[in-house]
Formats: C-alpha cells, structure tokens, sequence
C-alpha cells in the first residue's frame, strides 16, 4: 500500500505546485487556496506512509493487538491539518475582503484548473478502489478529500468567469467555499476516526448470529462485540449450545463458528469465544 501512497504523493505535490505557482503569480486567492489544500494532501501523503510501514508489522510482547490502529491516529493527524489548513484559508479571504491584492484571470487560469481536476479526479477514483480492496481507512479517508478537491476546483472554475467579468469580491467568496470543504472533510474524517478508537461496533449481532445459526450444536449467539479498523477487526461473543455436549464437540463447534465468521468477515483476525450451556441466556446484555 505504501507504493499506493508514493504514486498519489507526487501527483499531489505536481498539483499543488502548478496552482500555488500560478495562483501566486495571478494573485488569485482561491487558486492559491485550492494549492494549499493540494499540498496537505501530499503531507498526508507522508503521514500515511510512515502509518502504513508501522501499522504492517506483526504483534508483539507489547503490543498483542497489533499496531494497526497506527492508521487511525494518522488519519487524526491529517484531520487536524485539514481544520488548519482551513482557517488559514479564511483568514487570507478576510484579507481579500479588505481589499489586499486584484486577481488576474487569463485563459492559462482555465487551462491550469481543468488539468488538476483531471489529475485529482482519477487519482481519487484509483485511491479509493485500493483503499476499498486492502480495506484501508487512511486510503479511503484521503481518496474522499481529494475527490472534494476536484469539486472545490470546478466552482472555483466558474467563479473565474464571474471574477472576470468584474465581480473581483467572488475570488475571496470561493475561497471560503473552499475552505469549508475541506473542514466538512477534516470533521468527516475526525468523526470517523475517533469511534475507531473509542471502540464502535463494526459488525452488527444480527448478522453474526446469521453467519452461525446453520451450524448444528449452535442454540444462541448474544453480547457480540467487535472493534479495530476495518482492516484488523477483534470480536468476542457468547455461544450457547447443548447441554450434553462433550468438551471436545464444544470446543469444534467453537472452532466451526470461528471459521464460518472469518469466511464471512475475512477483515476479522481474533475472536474469542465464551461457550455456555443453555441457561447462559440469562446473561444476554441488550444494548441500545
């Protein structure tokens, strides 16, 4: 995954660089904003492959869950520079606002907006199908920013046309357009990331329990927890069975459940399995 990251990096950093240097040049404001939000893109770039090279390493004495939620903390990280990134972006509309710097917007404007929509939009299309395949939140995370990029770069395109035609105030009006997508962004990912670590259920009772129910022996499943990243998921539940059951047909049956939950969930790594007999129904919890 980290080649992943390397090749969305540069494409990155070529965009941020074209709309920095010619937003700087033309003294367009909400170009320059737009480069600036490209740029954070290539710095989550490297905050995600410094992750991905962690989060890749196996468990050890201290760390028995492994070091996958490395990623989650990563993802905050971007998410913090997303919110930064936006008020430095107002603040420099507020300037606007006061009448600091007249924007040039020339056919070049167009041309250099159009090929970064281009190049956005195809390298969030490509980071998201990767993300979705390795079941990666820091992939899917940025491919959902980036693809807010290109969005924030067609309304810029269109306020061009208005911002020449005399409505010079709409450049710093773009700006904070701009600006507050990449806050919807940043609190998106935030939001996300924070019930990873404060443990969110990842997969419902209801379909664990439809995942074993087939296997005989089985009489109840309840008090199913789940928690981790998408890519590294540990659950621990309750199995009820039959009162007559042996030790050994207990502990297959457990094992058979555990296979038949890692087929279905293959995101699934750990489970532990607390066996009863019938009268552990007492101890369903129900949660709301």
């Amino acid at each position: 995954m980290n080649r992943i990251l390397i090749i969305v990096f540069f494409f990155n950093l070529f965009v941020a660089a074209i709309k920095l240097g010619y937003g700087y040049h033309a003294n367009i404001l909400s170009i320059s904003a737009d480069g600036y939000d490209s740029l954070f893109d290539a710095v989550s770039n490297i905050i995600g492959i410094v992750a991905m090279m962690i989060a890749c390493k196996p468990g050890d004495s201290e760390h028995r869950y492994g070091h996958s939620k490395i990623e989650t903390f990563a993802s905050i990280l971007i998410a913090i520079s997303l919110l930064i990134v936006s008020y430095e972006i107002i603040t420099s509309a507020i300037d606007r606002f006061n009448g600091v710097g007249i924007p040039s917007v020339t056919l070049i404007s167009y041309i250099v907006l159009l090929a970064t929509v281009v190049i956005n939009y195809i390298v969030s299309l490509y980071e998201k199908r990767m993300g979705e395949e390795y079941n990666s939140d820091i992939l899917i995370s940025d491919s959902k920013h980036t693809r807010s990029d290109s969005l924030a770069t067609l309304v810029i395109i269109i306020g061009l046309v208005f911002i020449q035609m005399g409505y010079v105030i709409l450049d710093p009006i773009l700006s904070i357009f701009v600006a507050i997508l990449i806050l919807k962004a940043g609190i998106e990912i935030l939001y996300k990331n924070i019930n990873v670590l404060m443990d969110k259920s990842i997969i419902s009772e209801d379909k664990v329990r439809q995942t074993v129910a087939y296997i005989k022996g089985v009489r109840d499943v309840h008090n199913v927890r789940s928690r981790g990243t998408h890519s590294a998921i540990f659950m621990d539940m309750y199995l009820v069975l039959d009162d007559d059951l042996s030790l050994t047909e207990a502990h297959k049956i457990s094992h058979e459940c555990e296979d038949a939950i890692k087929k279905e969930f293959p995101e699934v790594i750990d489970i532990i399995i607390h066996i009863e007999p019938f009268e552990g129904l007492k101890d369903k919890k129900t949660y709301e």
